[in-house]
């Protein structure tokens, strides 16, 4: 009796596939709030205006500043396999309170809830994900599994299109906990073990204490580092979550459809997807520094486009392109501080980057709230200029890596 061959993968994809799936839940919540704001806006029992949703949006960027710098710091002390299934478990039922949530006060109590996973689910799945990467394909691999941030991006449209109508906001919010739930966490706990049998680089070594991690991480120039690298995601935090909140109600302002407006914002989603592939692809090549800056410029070019009227075609590629530019970015941003900083303060310094850059995020919404009474070209103008100052902060500031590349784990490969 003849047996079917199983397919063997290498343990690196199999973890970056699980991690993939998980920051796609990420990216789904970073965009349905978004999508779900004209919804929440006519609800005539909540009575809530611009401001008090940038306000409700803001408090899950909070929650992912706290949740991101206590995961970075966690993660070096006990290794980012527990931690990344932790962060999967807290924000997925987070969303589901969400969903739940009785009152606009509680929604935002809930998206703080969903945000301390969410913030600490980034540090994790990247330095889970470098942990295991061949050296070749380190910021590629990253990139590819980021991309799951624009493509939660492009489920969250889809979800919009297809239940705000019936279900209303609380039934796409309610997708966006249960999923992961169900997926992720139970496939983490059967076989991370397996694939990531340690998230550090080698188990023989002790992990250093606090004192010793920071000395790691701020000496040698590296305040100077991590200081530009948290700027920087700033003004990408401020990008991403101030268009990807505000994108279709700007849009439709303009005189768009609800329909159209969320078209926009799956293309200027896929433009993300696309940005981060294709740039991480590039930074092995020619280095995080140059394309995190000529990315930003690009952005800005085609931010400041979308505030006049354009051809169809051309609207639709000023939409990909400041996708690329600005979410698409971001990945590139963090795989190039993942190789710059020692592997034994990955986590810390990816936590410290994420979780206080995150501040950025915060005020995103909260600018697009106070924006979102002007023309378009006001809007559009703001967020290119923030796109232009990221770009020459990471030509004035950033520089290249600063330490010996790290040994990858050897991982037996999984079975499928």
């Amino acid at each position: 009796m003849t047996t079917t061959p199983r397919l063997r993968v290498p343990a690196f994809v199999s973890v970056a596939v699980l991690a993939f799936i998980a920051i796609s839940a990420d990216g789904y919540d970073l965009a349905i709030f978004g999508a779900a704001i004209p919804d929440l806006l006519a609800d005539p029992d909540w009575g809530l205006t611009p401001a008090r949703i940038g306000v409700i949006a803001g408090t899950a960027i909070a929650g992912m500043c706290l949740g991101s710098i206590a995961a970075g710091v966690l993660a070096d002390r006990f290794g980012s396999r527990r931690l990344f299934l932790a962060c999967v478990t807290w924000f997925s039922v987070g969303m589901i309170l969400c969903a739940a949530a009785p009152s606009a006060e509680l929604l935002g109590v809930a998206r703080f809830v969903a945000g301390l996973g969410l913030g600490g689910l980034g540090p994790a799945a990247i330095a889970l994900t470098m942990s295991v990467a061949p050296h070749d394909r380190r910021n590629f691999l990253n990139g590819v599994m980021l991309t799951g941030l624009p493509v939660g991006g492009v489920v969250a449209a889809l979800s919009a299109l297809a239940f705000l109508e019936g279900g209303g906001w609380r039934a796409v919010f309610l997708i966006g906990g249960v999923i992961p739930l169900l997926t992720v966490v139970p496939i983490g706990a059967a076989k991370l073990r397996t694939w990531a049998p340690d998230s550090t680089v080698s188990t023989t070594v002790p992990r250093p204490n606090v004192g010793v991690s920071m000395r790691t991480l701020l000496g040698d120039g590296g305040a100077r580092a991590l200081a530009g690298f948290v700027l920087v995601t700033g003004c990408c935090q401020v990008l991403s979550y101030g268009l990807l909140t505000w994108l279709p109600q700007i849009m439709k302002s303009s005189g768009y459809s609800l329909g159209s407006s969320l078209v926009f914002l799956i293309i200027f989603s896929i433009g993300a997807m696309g940005g981060s592939a294709t740039g991480s692809w590039a930074a092995d090549r020619m280095g995080g520094r140059r394309i995190t800056i000529a990315g930003f410029a690009i952005g800005a070019v085609a931010i400041f486009g979308l505030s006049m009227p354009l051809p169809q075609p051309i609207l639709y590629l000023s939409l990909f392109l400041a996708g690329a530019g600005t979410v698409g970015i971001q990945p590139v941003v963090y795989g190039f501080a993942a190789l710059h900083f020692p592997a034994t303060v990955r986590g810390s310094a990816l936590g410290f980057i994420g979780g206080i850059g995150r501040i950025g995020g915060v005020c995103g919404p909260i600018l697009g709230g106070v924006l979102a009474g002007l023309p378009a070209l006001a809007n559009f103008s703001v967020f290119a200029g923030i796109a232009v100052f990221a770009s020459l902060l990471s030509l004035v500031v950033l520089t290249g890596r600063r330490h010996a590349p790290a040994p990858t784990i050897a991982t037996a490969p999984a079975e499928v």
